[in-house]
């Protein structure tokens, strides 16, 4: 006789419709991004905190035929408790940009379909629109020429430090040594302004 209390080889809980049902971690290892419910986001933080925020991949439980994935064991024991309450919950119209490491040669295969490159202005325009935006204040206020560039290759230039300077992704060693290099090369730029300078004092003495 079977044990109606037995647990499925597959599922933690009842089979019941409106119950969670919770699945073994290498069962949801199977379920595609596509099949889980708010494109793999917590439902939990989102009702709650009010944040898009991505769930553990195999921390996967279905209910009303839908599947959610967790940030948190903590957050998807909120969920068992009243499922109801995160059941309707949906995404914002206006997404955050992902956290996701996006590769720039993936955006570049994606450049021949306009529908793909028009979605992935606004992360680019979020990514990047802060940090071209201070190095292009950095550039306007230092008014600099190196002394074997021209004043447009000393602009370029200094842009592309700062920028390698600033970039979120860098360790603190390599984010130190682009500024070291930054501040040398702003330096070498003034020198020639600073020796002018010192002739004319010594001229007039």
């Amino acid at each position: 006789m079977n044990d109606p209390l037995k647990f499925t080889k597959d599922l933690l809980f009842s089979h019941e419709r409106n119950i969670p049902k919770r699945y073994r971690f290498h069962k949801a290892s199977e379920i595609i991004s596509q099949e889980k419910a708010l494109m793999g986001h917590c439902p939990v933080t989102l009702k709650d905190e009010n944040k898009v925020e991505k769930g553990y991949q195999l921390s996967v439980v279905n209910y009303k035929d839908s599947r959610y994935i967790f940030v948190s064991e903590e957050k998807a024991s909120r969920f068992f408790l009243n499922p109801s309450r995160y059941h309707s919950v949906q995404l914002p119209v206006k997404m955050p940009p992902p956290k996701d490491n996006v590769l720039l040669h993936a955006l570049y295969q994606k450049g021949t379909n306009e529908t793909e490159l028009d979605a992935s202005k606004p992360y680019m325009e979020q990514a990047l629109g802060s940090i071209v935006t201070r190095a292009l204040r950095e550039v306007g206020t230092n008014r600099l020429k190196y002394p074997t560039l021209s004043v447009k290759e000393t602009m370029l230039k200094l842009f592309a430090i700062f920028l390698k300077a600033e970039n979120p992704a860098n360790t603190e060693y390599m984010r130190t040594k682009y500024h070291e290099k930054m501040q040398r090369f702003i330096y070498r730029c003034e020198v020639p302004t600073e020796l002018y300078e010192l002739s004319l004092e010594k001229k007039e003495k």
